[in-house]
């Protein structure tokens, strides 16, 4: 994965801004299918504009996808530039507003990108350029910068996976996905050296609250439901479990959720299993 990062998340520090215009290379093979675009800032001003290039040079390169934010007419438009010639428009409603965050988000797939504002889907853009082509992204416009990543595939659900090096004490979890339309749950579960649930994350639609246990020697712990339910179905979520010495710590879009006090060794979590009716676009851990 790679990525610009300055993340806000985790820390009460002022974020600082990225300057503008950004240009960077997508490593490796560009975007593949499966992988996702996650820009994130402030709104300062009317407009900004998300373009990806087939070359380094904004004038001259091909575009095979742009995305131009123009606040004062509501809408964004969605379109391609092949030899110097602009393509037909396609206009979507957008939802950002001066002075508020921006989160925008375009999936790769197939045949299309998918792009997302705010948690929810925007619009789709149809390829009208080889997804191959593209090698560089371009943000330029009246917006404050914070970060830039990009990664992710297709994942399958239940999806499980090893942490390389174990989940020591200082690293951290983002799981990020989007509850089907009529989820009912979904967990994290992170997984010790004795195959015990270390920490169970249950988010239940249908009761509007979110369990956190353990189950040890065989038996699960005493459940933990405090908190307002943050979720939403059929909108995207961030979810970061950074394991500190005492608790792990959650985070749910930017804000703090809970703390979960270890009730076994916070050394021994050696992998992670994501089951339930939920879509997931990325799954990392640094």
């Amino acid at each position: 994965m790679a990525a610009t990062i300055i993340d806000p998340t985790l820390s009460d520090a002022q974020p600082t801004a990225i300057p503008l215009p950004y240009l960077s290379r997508l490593e490796g093979n560009g975007l593949e299918p499966g992988q996702t675009v996650v820009i994130k800032g402030i709104e300062t001003g009317d407009h900004f504009n998300v373009s990806f290039l087939t070359g380094a040079n904004f004038e001259s390169s091909d575009i095979p996808f742009h995305i131009s934010v123009r606040l004062k007419d509501k809408v964004a438009i969605l379109n391609d530039r092949k030899a110097s010639k602009w393509g037909k428009e396609e206009k979507k409603k957008e939802p950002f507003k001066e002075g508020e965050k921006v989160d925008l988000r375009v999936r790769a797939h197939e045949n299309k990108f998918e792009v997302y504002a705010n948690g929810k889907l925007m619009g789709e853009f149809e390829y009208r350029q080889p997804l191959n082509s593209i090698n560089h992204l371009y943000i330029d416009g009246t917006v404050e910068l914070h970060s830039v990543n990009w990664g992710g595939k297709y994942y399958p659900v239940p999806y499980q996976a090893g942490v390389e090096g174990g989940f020591a004490t200082g690293k951290r979890l983002t799981v990020s996905g989007i509850p089907e339309k009529k989820a009912e749950s979904f967990s994290i579960n992170l997984i010790n050296a004795a195959n015990e649930i270390a920490f169970h994350f249950n988010p239940r639609f249908n009761k509007k609250l979110i369990v956190r246990n353990s189950q040890l020697g065989g038996t699960w712990g005493t459940e933990e439901i405090e908190g307002k339910f943050p979720l939403a179905l059929d909108t995207l979520f961030d979810i970061n479990i950074v394991n500190e010495p005492y608790a792990l710590q959650v985070y749910i879009n930017d804000q703090h959720f809970c703390a979960f006090a270890h009730r076994a060794e916070p050394n021994t979590i050696r992998g992670l299993k994501i089951e339930g009716d939920v879509e997931l676009q990325g799954v990392h851990v640094k």
